[in-house]
C-alpha cells in the first residue's frame, strides 16, 4: 500500500557518513518542516563511528543492491519487469548501456524501490555517482531529480564537462553551496545552467549556542578539525605553529580529524619539534568536536586547492565555529571568503603561506583586536546566511511539483 503522503528521496552514496553531518543537518529541518523523507543509499556504511544527531532522523533508510553475479543481475531485472517497468527500461536502454554496470544496475534498483513508496522527487548531495544513478532512475521512472553540487564533485580533476552538464540539463533544478561556485558553474555551462540556485549548507543553530570569547590566557589554545588530507591544509598549519613559537607566543594545538596523510603530519610534528604543543586527536563525535570548540581561543581552518584540484567548498566547522564565538582564521579558498569577512567575521589569509597563518593568529591574540566584536559579527553571519531551516525551506520551494521549471 503506497503512503498516503507524498514524500521525497534522499539518495545518497553512503548513509549514515561520519564526515557529512550538513546533510543530516538537512534532513532534519526538511523532517521538523512536515517533509515526508526516505533515505536511499547506493552503499552500506564501513564507518563504525556516529553522531547522537543521527538517533533523531526519523526517515527509513532502504540499501539500494549492486548486485555482482549473474544471477543477481538477472533477478534485479526481473523484479523491474514485475513492477511494470519493460517499457521504461527498453526506452531508456541506451542510456543505461551507456553507464557503468553498476550505476546501471543500481539505478533499476531504485527505480524498482520506488514504485511503492509514493515518492515525488529525488534529491542528491554532490553531482557524482550518486547523481548518475538518480539521473537513470529519474528517466526510468518519471519521478523529477535534483542535486547539490559542492566542491569535489567540481573542481576535482576527474570531474568530466559532459557528464555534469548532462546532469545540469536533466535535473529539475540543481543547487550549489556558495556564490563562487554558482559563478564558476555559469560560466563553465552558460547553457546548462538556468535552473541552478544557491542553497548554502545550513546548521541547527539551537545546537551551537553563542557566547562571547573568554579573556586570552597563557597558552593560546588553537584548534582545527577536519579529513587529514592535502586540501584541509593542515601542513600548512603545522609550520605556523612553529614560527609562533619561534616568536615567543606559547600555544597549544589540538587537530581532530583522520586521514590518509596522519603520518605525514606526525612525522612533521617531530621535525619541527612540536611533540609538547601539537596534537592529533583522531576522529572525534560532535559531542567531541562542541568540547574541543568551547575550550579554543582561535579556530583555524587553513584550506588549500589541492594538486587535484579538490577544493573545500565550504567547512562545516568553521560554520560551527563562527556560531559558537570563537575567532576564526581561514584562506580565501572558494566560497569561505562568504563567511570570513577579513576584518570583520574573522581573518582571512592567502592559500598554502605557513607565514600569513601565524601572523593572523597572531593578530587574533593582540590586545588591539576587538575579539568580541568578531565573533559576535560571525554569529550574526552566521543567523542570516547559514540557518538550516532557512535552507530547507528553500529545498522545499525548489522542488514543488507545481513549480514551473525552464
Amino acid at each position: 500500500m503506497l503512503p498516503s503522503e507524498p514524500g521525497t528521496a534522499y539518495v545518497l552514496k553512503m548513509y549514515p557518513r561520519f564526515s557529512e553531518t550538513f546533510i543530516v543537518s538537512e534532513i532534519l529541518a526538511r523532517e521538523a518542516a512536515g517533509d515526508r523523507i526516505e533515505i536511499f543509499s547506493l552503499r552500506p556504511t564501513t564507518d563504525p563511528r556516529f553522531h547522537a544527531e543521527l538517533a533523531r532522523v526519523q526517515a527509513p533508510v532502504t540499501y539500494i543492491d549492486r548486485p555482482i553475479k549473474t544471477v543477481a543481475l538477472w533477478e534485479c531485472l526481473q523484479t523491474a519487469v514485475a513492477a511494470g517497468l519493460t517499457p521504461a527500461l527498453g526506452r531508456n536502454l541506451g542510456e543505461l548501456a551507456a553507464a557503468t554496470a553498476d550505476d546501471a544496475v543500481q539505478a533499476i534498483n531504485l527505480a524498482t524501490a520506488l514504485q511503492s513508496r509514493n515518492i515525488r522527487h529525488m534529491h542528491v548531495h554532490f553531482a557524482s555517482g550518486a547523481t548518475t544513478v538518480a539521473r537513470l532512475a529519474s528517466a526510468i521512472t518519471g519521478i523529477p531529480f535534483s542535486f547539490t553540487a559542492h566542491a569535489v564533485d567540481i573542481f576535482h580533476e576527474s570531474v568530466r564537462d559532459d557528464d555534469l552538464q548532462l546532469k545540469l540539463e536533466q535535473a529539475h533544478h540543481a543547487v550549489t553551496i556558495s556564490r563562487f561556485n554558482l559563478r564558476y558553474l555559469r560560466r563553465r555551462f552558460p547553457t546548462s545552467t538556468s535552473r541552478l540556485h544557491l542553497v548554502r549548507n545550513g546548521l541547527e543553530l539551537e545546537r551551537f549556542p553563542y557566547r562571547d570569547p573568554r579573556p586570552l590566557e597563557t597558552p593560546l589554545r588553537l584548534a582545527a578539525v577536519g579529513r587529514l588530507v592535502e586540501k584541509k591544509g593542515f601542513q600548512h598549519l603545522l609550520p605556523a605553529a612553529a614560527e609562533l613559537l619561534g616568536q615567543g607566543v606559547k600555544l597549544e594545538l589540538r587537530i581532530a580529524g583522520t586521514g590518509i596523510l596522519a603520518e605525514e603530519l606526525e612525522a612533521s610534528i617531530g621535525q619541527l619539534q612540536l611533540q609538547d604543543n601539537v596534537r592529533l586527536l583522531g576522529p572525534q563525535t560532535q559531542d567531541q568536536i562542541h568540547e574541543l570548540l568551547d575550550s579554543a581561543d582561535v579556530f583555524v581552518a587553513p584550506c588549500v586547492v589541492g594538486a587535484d584540484g579538490n577544493a573545500d567548498g565550504m567547512p562545516t566547522v568553521l560554520l560551527e565555529a563562527m556560531a559558537t564565538g570563537v575567532p576564526c582564521v581561514s584562506t580565501s579558498v572558494t566560497g569561505i571568503p562568504e563567511a570570513i569577512r577579513n576584518g570583520s567575521t574573522g581573518v582571512l589569509v592567502r592559500p598554502g603561506n605557513p607565514h600569513a597563518l601565524a601572523r593572523a593568529v597572531h593578530t587574533l591574540a593582540s590586545p588591539g583586536t576587538d575579539r568580541v566584536a568578531l565573533a559576535r559579527n560571525a554569529r550574526a553571519l552566521v543567523e542570516e546566511d547559514y540557518d538550516v531551516r532557512r535552507q530547507a525551506e528553500l529545498l522545499r520551494a525548489l522542488s514543488r511539483p507545481e513549480r514551473q521549471v525552464a
